[in-house]
């Protein structure tokens, strides 16, 4: 009865077909609108600025997989812009700007183009504003640019933005949105020097996250709560084996004599494809030198892993998570400890790992140094 209830409200404030379409098949998980050149969760012209709030309140009490579609945070902006252009009433203007920034991140997360720049720019223009909670939000959204930008960041550099991180995120109300920063925050505090500080920041910020409402996040606070910041590997073996998408076994041993980067990644990790183009650079300037690269991973659902292959076209093999059941395990996941991803380690000829986490900048060098000596072999494909 949920989806004839959700199908008459809609109606009755002239929602697009397509949009209709959507709230019709809603229970139906995995279901999609059907293709049209039109955006399906587009706000129709004719729609007041009271009926343009209430088509954005049932865009964020969509199912969670829709908000993820393409189009589906174009409509909720634009939705938005509309009641912002109508010079709305003080909390009509918080309402609007909060679902702008709901839908600009939600672009962001989803990697869309210029997404993060779009949310960067957002956020600077509001970030004194007015309104307290519009100003709060977009101060939020700095921090989290800045935490998913630690990479560039000096070891010592780090604990000062922790700290900010834990000041934001305490007290507040934890819910998806918070996923991005969580898993970045969980990536610089494995690159803390201060192991006693590392290993509190565990503990603090995995009760913190497992407050949550929101299950996944809750879920992986509980995981970072009740374990410790992985051991360095740096010189030790780091075996690789498992089975491709395509079915095929792999293990890393067939890439003894070669340069090996091991990215552990997933599709709905926004700074983990936001990596991917700098990699994809690398693995072309290089890999005639002697330079792989293998991908872990960590998607519970291989056809979304399957359709991002498909449109990305990655120059190298993937590696996924073992069904147990209904659900999917990750064992190289929990063999190395990997709690933030991206998280990439760098394996040498001899199997070894040379460095971990290494910025695009700093891995080029790397490479250059290790491929292209004079002393390096002579490498055959």
């Amino acid at each position: 009865m949920r989806n004839l209830k959700t199908y008459h409200l809609l109606a009755a404030i002239g929602l697009s077909s397509g949009l209709l379409l959507t709230a019709i098949v809603w229970a139906a998980d995995g279901d999609k609108p059907a293709k049209t050149d039109e955006n399906p969760y587009a706000p129709k012209k004719s729609l007041s600025p009271q009926e343009l709030r209430i088509f954005i309140e049932h865009l964020q009490d969509a199912p969670a997989s829709l908000h993820e579609r393409p189009g589906f945070a174009d409509g909720m902006a634009e939705a938005a812009d509309r009641i912002l252009a109508g010079k709305p009433d003080a909390s009509t203007r918080r309402f609007a700007l909060l679902a702008k920034f709901e839908a600009v991140h939600q672009a962001a997360v989803n990697d869309e183009k210029d997404g993060d720049k779009k949310l960067a720019a957002m956020a600077k223009e509001f970030r004194d504003d007015k309104d307290a909670a519009v100003a709060k939000q977009a101060k939020f959204y700095l921090l989290e640019q800045r935490v998913l930008a630690a990479d560039d960041l000096k070891p010592e550099e780090l604990p000062k933005l922790l700290a900010e991180v834990k000041t934001a995120l305490t007290d507040e109300s934890l819910d998806n949105q918070h996923l991005r920063i969580a898993s970045a925050t969980v990536r610089m505090i494995n690159r803390l020097a201060d192991d006693d500080l590392a290993l509190r920041s565990y503990k603090e910020f995995g009760e913190m996250f497992s407050k949550s409402d929101d299950s996944e996040l809750s879920a992986y606070g509980r995981r970072i709560a009740g374990s410790t910041p992985p051991v360095s590997l740096v010189g030790k073996p780091m075996p690789i084996e498992g089975t491709t998408l395509e079915g095929t076994k792999f293990n890393i041993e067939q890439y003894r004599g070669r340069v090996v980067l091991v990215d552990f990644w997933a599709t709905w990790c926004g700074p983990c494809r936001a990596k991917l183009p700098g990699l994809m650079k690398l693995h072309e300037q290089f890999h005639g030198k002697g330079f792989e690269i293998v991908g872990v991973d960590l998607d519970k659902e291989l056809d979304d892993l399957g359709k991002f292959l498909d449109d990305t076209k990655l120059p190298w093999i993937n590696v996924i998570g073992e069904k147990d059941g209904d659900e999917m395990k990750f064992p190289l996941a929990e063999k190395y400890d990997i709690s933030g991803i991206p998280a990439t380690f760098l394996v040498g000829r001899d199997g070894r790992v040379i460095a971990h986490d290494l910025s695009d900048e700093d891995l080029a060098k790397k490479l250059e140094e290790l491929l292209n000596s004079k002393s390096a072999p002579r490498v055959t494909k």
